[in-house]
């Protein structure tokens, strides 16, 4: 098992922190999250396959006012009949592996998605580390633009009970390495906190949970 310290006692108090990102708010803008043609294409699939589908959406813990709108994005897809889609403003990398095991012991075909954007990719890590004690695998995870999971993974390395990662990094934010069964997405921006809502990063995000749609036994579309 990796041994690592709490996850946010490594994040900065910044007293200011919420007002710069108060600032920047109106640039990231109010677009819509989400399109038609990959909402309607998840509900195609039966409500047994999309109910066994189980995504973490955990947001940035320096993000107070929320400017990420990763909340948006985790609306979306529980919108779009992924009903087991939890957005988490705050969480810890025990409580998500006690709710992963919680998950599991319900449903055994249950497929695990954890998307951390910036900081929470530490919580993602973290979560892993305490299910690799009991040898249970998570199928997907997201880093979305996170700088902290770097210097993680370079001090600790990454466990390695993960199917497939996805990470999504701006075209100026060199993406993080050597994490297992990785593929590398680049959103056409420079604005970190356009990212987790940014087309690209919901559609990649959506392809990923269809694979997962479709990767279940004994059940048809």
């Amino acid at each position: 098992m990796f041994k690592n310290p709490s996850p946010i006692s490594r994040f900065p108090r910044r007293p200011l922190a919420g007002l710069v990102l108060m600032t920047v708010l109106p640039l990231i803008g109010c677009a819509s999250i989400g399109s038609n043609e990959l909402r309607d294409e998840i509900r195609s699939y039966s409500s047994t396959a999309r109910y066994r589908v189980h995504t973490h959406f955990i947001n940035s813990p320096l993000d107070v006012p929320q400017v990420g709108r990763l909340g948006s994005v985790a609306a979306f897809f529980r919108g779009s009949g992924l009903k087991n889609t939890r957005y988490h403003l705050t969480t810890s990398g025990n409580l998500l592996a006690t709710q992963i095991r919680q998950t599991r012991s319900e449903d055994p075909h249950a497929r695990i998605a954890l998307v951390g954007w910036s900081g929470a990719s530490l919580w993602v890590w973290d979560a892993l580390n305490h299910l690799s004690d009991t040898g249970e695998k998570v199928d997907l995870i997201v880093y979305l633009d996170s700088n902290w999971i770097k210097q993680r993974v370079a001090e600790r390395g990454h466990p390695n009970n993960l199917a497939r990662a996805l990470l999504i990094y701006r075209i100026n934010n060199p993406p993080v390495t050597k994490v297992p069964n990785s593929t590398v997405t680049i959103i056409p921006t420079m604005n970190h906190l356009a990212v987790a809502a940014h087309p690209v990063s919901v559609r990649t995000i959506g392809r990923a949970l269809i694979d997962l749609l479709l990767d279940q036994p004994n059940l048809s579309r």
